[in-house]
């Protein structure tokens, strides 16, 4: 019986010294890394550094609930995805080892990661818009591996950086709308723009790429235009009524000058309805010449005075 024991010993310790050589004959992968973009993951690894070139592969696995999970296997790839099995807000570890000829290196683990914190989000699409002497910013969020950006982080705001077109000064602006209307912005001057998603209160996207675009001309008049038009507005009109006041005026003047308020004296009345029932004047002959009597006719007009009753004009 303690042969037997003394023997099992003996083979496992063949057993684990053996698998340690083999383990140092194969080097390990190097500068192991996590790479999690729009709520992917991807475990990336660059080959040993030897002097020979040799055909490595390699096997890549997932620690679950169950331990580890083999996901890639003795794969010449560099990299291996772990999107399509991970939770967005579950929390794995990976590792990695190198494979040749039969033998195997040492695994390569990686930190504990969760999804969500390690993200990267990748930059917003931007368009311009021009019109009326107006800049508009129409935002696109980057597409997710899984579900879509708001669903994950909930409300995101966008930061957006514009300038004009060859100075330094930007101006920043913090909008939660994809479709922004840019303020203070000149007509037919050129404005860049470039915009980052944030998200989880204080972590932003990549940026966008710097996109330009000429301001349309406004159809909107200057204050000072405005100001004149009201102006000169004014003086017309007023010119206006004061003609039409003159015009008024004169033709009263005009009218009581044909027909003045004064009445004709009684017996000048009388006098001028004899004279329309009179007769009719005989026919004259031609070549006859008719006398005509004139009278002169004189017209007075009595005026109240305090010193005098009337007054002869």
């Amino acid at each position: 019986m303690s042969v037997f024991f003394g023997f099992s010993i003996v083979l496992l310790f063949y057993i684990v010294g053996v698998s340690t050589v083999l383990s140092e004959n194969v080097p390990v992968p190097e500068n192991v890394r996590v790479i999690s973009i729009n709520l992917g993951l991807v475990l990336e690894w660059d080959p040993p550094q030897t002097t020979k070139n040799q055909p490595f592969n390699y096997t890549a696995e997932l620690k679950g609930w169950r331990g580890y999970e083999p996901v890639c296997q003795n794969s010449s790839s560099l990299t291996c995805d772990f999107t399509d099995i991970v939770a967005i807000f579950g929390s794995y570890q990976l590792r990695v080892r190198t494979e040749l000829d039969g033998e195997t290196s040492d695994w390569v683990e990686t930190k504990q990661v969760a999804v969500d914190k390690i993200t990267e989000i990748s930059a917003p699409h931007v368009e311009l818009r021009s019109n009326n002497g107006q800049t508009e910013v129409d935002i696109t969020d980057p597409p997710m591996k899984r579900k879509n950006l708001r669903d994950v982080f909930g409300n995101i705001f966008y930061l957006i950086h514009f300038w004009k077109k060859g100075e330094s000064k930007k101006v920043k602006l913090k909008r939660e709308q994809s479709r922004v209307m840019l303020p203070k912005v000149k007509p037919l001057e050129n404005y860049c723009v470039e915009v980052e998603v944030l998200y989880l209160k204080n972590k932003t996207s990549q940026p966008s790429n710097m996109t330009c675009l000429t301001n349309s001309p406004s159809n909107e008049a200057e204050p000072w235009l405005i100001a004149v038009v009201l102006l000169i507005s004014f003086l017309v009109v007023l010119v206006a009524v004061l003609l039409i006041f003159m015009a008024v005026w004169y033709s009263y003047k005009g009218y009581r000058i044909v027909f003045p308020n004064d009445n004709l004296p009684e017996h000048l009345k009388q006098y001028l309805a004899q004279r329309s029932q009179s007769p009719a004047p005989l026919p004259i002959h031609e070549g006859t010449r008719l006398k005509e009597p004139i009278h002169e006719l004189r017209i007075y007009k009595k005026k109240l005075n305090s010193s005098q009753d009337s007054q002869q004009i």
